[in-house]
């Protein structure tokens, strides 16, 4: 902004309006300043002020003049159309973008060199200490959870926590900063706070020592009552309802309120906190905690739910709060569900009742961990064909808020993946294992904390191979489908079983980001070699290994379906495709059937109680009908009744093209 100095028309000016200066000659000013826009105003070191023209609008549609009053300003820039008024005790060290406002604020200062809470380290998942994660305003889920959970990689971490640091450094300044247009209304004390474009901070009690990282393309809100120390706030997020926040960070579409209590705590995209309390936890992408009885305490959670009351524990009263918990993928916990830390429940599985002791239920996906009588009872399996399984898939992606297009966390949404599928392999042949060797006369068996029922095997064995039949057959007929519009069937197979990358083996969920396991440990040593030597290098890496996905995916479900089929591709007939279809098409019709009872179940037996209340059966049916619908008339009910049938037409015109 170029500057020149007051006029002494324009001294006269601001000394009429009762303005004063240790220095008038250290105000500068833009060409166009208005002097008469400028009341009751203190100037103390430097200041550079624009040009104060035009209006400013607030919220309700009020608008008013752009200018300063009632304020004191202590080395301060101002930029254009900016509106300052109320101050009731400072600013000092900020540069204020054009068109903000401040309004109605106690303070707003820098004092000394601040990072604005880039370089807190958070105690995440350890109380203890052990797993803490730096957190700095580009943080991702990725990079957050290589740093907490990888610390067997020391190399790694130690160059990782150095580009951090490096990081960290270009963001420390003398300076804070106000973004262009953002809106700073009714707050207590804000010191060493950096505000992001378009950011709306309205009715805070006091923000220490934090970054609120808004975008004009989706700004950050700060509410009424919220109190928070050593903080970054990310594009996005929405921190109100007496919120108080301590050592933490708020990942991209985040919502916390509804005083909601949270320290040492990491929370990423699309997460909502309300009510309740987190400590030390790892809160990764749709993490959701919404009863005000629920403690989320020293746990890894990621696409999971909490029901009200869950509670956990992570102190054994020998060398302190020191254990953790991880709860993989598509997790959900029963109201007043307990479970004593250690413990490691596998994706998409619910854990019902309270567990007293440790178990480790992670071979294990699509399960129920049940409060036994005399322990923890896994049930395998069988969450797999569930509504709630069912629709997590579909509603994740289309909960996404995140409106910036600079997205921190790399995710990945399919329930069904290499890693689950993978998970359900394993998990099968130990099943398969246990029912061979398993005495006739042994009702159950005991396996890492859970008691699995001889009665259970077959079950979870069926129900493991319909879901690793439905995706391993499904992704065939599709790739066939795509294939079958570009040659003819004789050369469907050479295109079919070509692999353009290996994305076979083991894969591994990067709090939301599906990779093989070698290729993020070619990363991460890389990053130990230096080669990835940056945070923004470490970025472009962990994109590329996202935006690789379909090939890796794809390497993995060719090896894995001949390892199905028993063959290897040489071997392979167009017999096998055709049996592939078909069998999808089968598996997607027995998949939904199941789901369609488990959904029955919501309209069936005694879900009419507290219907009709006044009236006779007549009244109960017609009040149910009103209020919940008709079975056949339920939206989610026909969307599966038509993916039926659409699976079923697919697979037809699929077996046409074959012949």
């Amino acid at each position: 902004m170029d500057c020149r100095n007051l006029t002494k028309d324009e001294i006269r000016e601001l000394d009429m309006g009762g303005c004063s200066a240790e220095d008038w000659r250290r105000v500068l000013v833009a060409e166009g300043f208005e002097a008469r826009r400028v009341r009751s105003t203190r100037f103390s070191g430097d200041a550079r002020i624009g040009r104060l023209r035009g209006k400013v609008s607030l919220p309700g549609g009020l608008e008013l003049p752009a200018g300063i009053s009632e304020a004191t300003l202590h080395n301060c820039t101002v930029g254009d159309d900016v509106l300052i008024r109320n101050v009731r005790r400072h600013i000092a060290n900020y540069d204020i973008g054009d068109g903000a406002a401040i309004c109605d604020v106690s303070l707003l200062a820098t004092e000394g060199e601040s990072a604005f809470g880039n370089g807190t380290k958070v105690e995440a998942l350890n109380e203890g200490g052990g797993r803490e994660v730096t957190i700095f305003d580009r943080l991702s889920s990725q990079i957050a959870y290589i740093l907490a959970l990888y610390r067997y990689r020391p190399e790694t971490i130690e160059k990782l926590e150095a580009m951090i640091a490096d990081y960290v450094k270009g963001r420390r300044s003398a300076r804070g900063s106000v973004g262009k247009g953002a809106r700073i209304m009714g707050c207590g004390a804000l010191t060493n706070v950096r505000i992001g474009p378009a950011a709306e901070i309205s009715g805070a009690v006091k923000l220490a020592n934090g970054t609120v990282n808004s975008s004009e393309a989706h700004p950050a809100v700060v509410g009424d009552g919220v109190i928070a120390e050593n903080f970054i706030f990310s594009s996005g997020s929405r921190v109100d309802g007496g919120a108080m926040l301590t050592g933490c960070f708020v990942g991209q579409g985040t919502r916390i309120g509804r005083q909601y209590s949270a320290e040492n705590s990491l929370f990423f995209a699309n997460c909502e906190g309300f009510h309740g309390e987190a400590c030390a936890i790892f809160a990764g992408p749709y993490t959701v905690t919404h009863h005000k009885s629920s403690l989320l305490i020293a746990g890894l959670f990621s696409f999971y739910n909490a029901g009200s009351g869950t509670n956990q524990s992570n102190h054994m009263y020998k060398l302190g709060p020191v254990h953790q918990g991880i709860l993989e993928r598509g997790s959900k916990t029963g109201s007043f569900a307990y479970l004593l830390w250690s413990s490691h429940l596998g994706a998409f599985s619910a854990v019902i009742g309270k567990h007293y002791s440790k178990f480790d239920a992670s071979d294990f996906p699509f399960s129920y961990v049940m409060e036994g009588k005399d322990g923890s009872v896994l049930i395998p399996a069988m969450n797999l064909a569930t509504v709630g399984t069912q629709r997590d898939g579909a509603k994740w992606p289309d909960r996404d808020r995140r409106k910036d297009p600079d997205r921190l966390d790399l995710l990945h949404f399919d329930v069904l993946n290499p890693y689950t599928v993978g998970r359900m392999m394993r998990g099968r042949r130990i099943l398969e294992d246990l029912s061979a060797k398993t005495p006739a006369d042994r009702d159950a068996v005991e396996r890492q904390g859970l008691t699995i029922a001889r009665s259970r095997f077959k079950k979870g064995i069926d129900l493991y191979n319909l879901g690793i039949r439905l995706y391993l057959n499904g992704k065939i007929a599709a790739r066939a489908e795509a294939l079958l519009e570009e040659t003819k069937p004789k050369g469907l197979l050479k295109a079919l079983l070509k692999s353009a990358t290996d994305g076979t083996g083991d894969w591994v969920d990067l709090c939301g980001l599906l990779t093989p396991a070698a290729k993020s440990g070619e990363a991460l040593d890389r990053v130990a070699r230096g080669a990835i030597a940056d945070v923004p290098s470490l970025e472009k890496e962990l994109r590329a290994l996202h935006e690789g996905y379909a090939g890796f995916e794809w390497d993995w479900v060719v090896a894995a379906w001949l390892e199905e089929i028993g063959k290897k591709a040489e071997d392979v007939t167009l017999d096998d495709v055709r049996g592939a279809v078909a069998a999808w098409r089968e598996g997607v019709l027995q998949y939904n059937d199941l789901v369609l009872k488990d959904a029955k179940k919501e309209f069936e037996g005694d879900v009419r109680i507290g219907f009709g209340i006044d009236g006779g059966p007549d009244a109960v049916a017609a009040d149910f009908a009103s209020v919940r619908g008709t079975f056949d008339g339920n939206k989610f009910v026909k969307q599966v009744k038509q993916a039926s049938e659409d699976a079923a037409a697919r697979a037809e015109r699929i077996l046409g093209a074959l012949s």
